[in-house]
């Protein structure tokens, strides 16, 4: 079965303008297969009787169930469908809602202009397909696996093989549900093939923007290896763009190999397999040696150990694109206090910058190792810019104040630490599965706390101030010398 046989390609759109749901049903009655509903009641009720659906779209402002909480409902009845938010609200409230969801996957305004619309439920329908080819492939796999423990004894060395080649597979692709970043993705691809094939010579060449531009991501030098294959010059890497298709080195083989086409290769060319996702040609792994045979079994396990890694490799940067644009939006967020407090905004940057810095030093300490992860580091790093969200609550003639505070001004400029604390506890308790909250909560309470015990709002003395707050305030004295 294809991993994209049977695969969705319906789109399920939810708001109480029947207007609006008729004016984009008819723009797009060509290009998608869209089902409409009023409300979020008939939204779910079309998902029992219809679905499965690749998109779901919801408006936020709905009578009854609003948008979150229906695309909440969904995502616990159909996990894999992706989900986008849609409205006209803009306010701080919905924004953080929405940001900290891990489940909806885009965030448009209303009006959204059509061209915006149908790229962003084009991408849907590929993020849903590569979703679901994972899926299937993972089922594939155990099936096949399953199949050959029911061989017969008489075929051992075949199904060795085979079964090397399969378990090899079903292991890459538990790996890689398991990697958490795109370098991750690209080294366990680097190390299945070297495994697999037996080959360590090799070099992978990757277009992130299907453009024809590579840059080779393995092996890694001080200056990035780039090139363009947009006009390739007739050769063997001109052959193998055209049949889009693993290469191996035949020796009867009279295809010319010119320096162009040896740049790809770290030696002797002796096998070229194309990552190919459904939009283009992401990448070329290139393997060098002497001409060696390689059996069916493991040429099928290479082509699916390939097309798997793409899949990941496509999921992780579109991952890794969204978290950016998390980040951003949180620091944005943060620099709310701008506004108001002219200092904050460049405060902010550099403190990410500082904490970094503290934090890969502490790594090396024994007395912090353990508790200064990488993961700790980065949650640091990036609710570093929350410290301050408390200052919106302050009133402008004392956070705006030239000279001096009074002592009655000072009290309550105090407040800034409790309040954004407190507005991170809601959050943090909405999405306990977000560390950086739980890291920013405790950054927002504490960072006024000093080791003597006099600092505020609690008090707290020496190591009873977390760890995390303790490297912000000294940062942020750092930064105000």
């Amino acid at each position: 079965m294809s991993p994209s046989a049977d695969i969705s390609q319906k789109i399920l759109f939810v708001d109480d303008e029947i207007l609006l749901l008729k004016s984009i049903k008819r723009q797009f009655r060509r290009e998608f297969d869209i089902t409409v509903a009023e409300s979020g009641a008939a939204g779910l009720a079309a998902l029992t009787e219809q679905g499965p659906f690749a998109v779901v779209v919801s408006d936020y402002n709905m009578p009854g169930m609003d948008g979150v909480q229906f695309l909440n409902a969904v995502y616990r009845r159909q996990p894999e469908s992706v989900l986008v938010m849609l409205t006209g609200r803009a306010d701080l409230d919905l924004a953080i809602e929405a940001l900290h969801n891990a489940h909806i996957s885009r965030f448009l305004n209303k009006p959204c202009p059509k061209q915006i619309l149908q790229d962003t439920l084009s991408d849907g329908l590929e993020q849903y397909r590569l979703r679901m080819s994972e899926r299937l492939l993972q089922a594939q796999l155990q099936q096949a696996n399953q199949e050959l423990n029911l061989l017969n004894n008489r075929l051992e060395i075949l199904v060795a093989e085979k079964t090397r080649a399969l378990q090899l597979q079903y292991r890459h692709v538990a790996n890689l549900a398991r990697m958490t970043h795109s370098h991750t993705v690209i080294a366990a691809l680097i190390a299945a093939v070297t495994e697999l094939t037996r080959i360590e010579s090799m070099s992978l060449w990757l277009s992130p923007h299907l453009d024809h531009r590579f840059t080779r991501h393995h092996p890694m030098s001080p200056e990035p290896a780039q090139c363009d294959l947009s006009a390739c010059p007739p050769g063997l890497m001109a052959n193998i763009l055209q049949n889009k298709q693993i290469w191996l080195h035949q020796p009867a083989s009279r295809l010319p190999i010119g320096d162009f086409d040896q740049r790809f290769f770290p030696g002797p060319p002796l096998m070229s397999v194309p990552l190919h996702s459904k939009k283009g040609l992401l990448g070329l792994l290139n393997l060098a040696g002497e001409p060696k045979a390689f059996s069916a079994d493991i040429l099928d396990a290479l082509a699916g150990i390939v097309d798997v890694t793409t899949t990941a490799l496509q999921s992780h940067w579109h991952r890794e694109a969204f978290e950016e644009a998390q980040d951003a939006i949180i620091t944005a967020l943060a620099k709310l206090s701008e506004y108001r407090d002219p200092e904050t905004g460049a405060h902010l940057l550099r403190l990410k910058k500082y904490c970094g810095l503290i934090c890969r030093a502490l790594a090396n300490n024994p007395a912090y190792r353990e508790n200064v992860t990488p993961e700790f580091t980065e949650d640091l790093i990036r609710s570093s810019p929350l410290h301050d969200i408390g200052k919106v609550g302050i009133p402008d003639a004392i956070l705006k104040k030239p000279g001096r505070l009074t002592a009655e001004e000072f009290e309550i400029m105090k407040n800034h630490a409790a309040i954004g604390g407190d507005t991170l506890r809601a959050v943090y308790d909405q999405y306990p599965s977000q560390s950086f909250i739980q890291c920013g909560m405790d950054v927002a309470y504490c960072h006024h706390e000093k080791w003597n015990g006099s600092g505020y709002p609690q008090g707290l003395k020496g190591d009873a101030i977390p760890l995390a707050a303790r490297i912000l305030a000294l940062v942020d004295v750092y930064d105000a010398l």
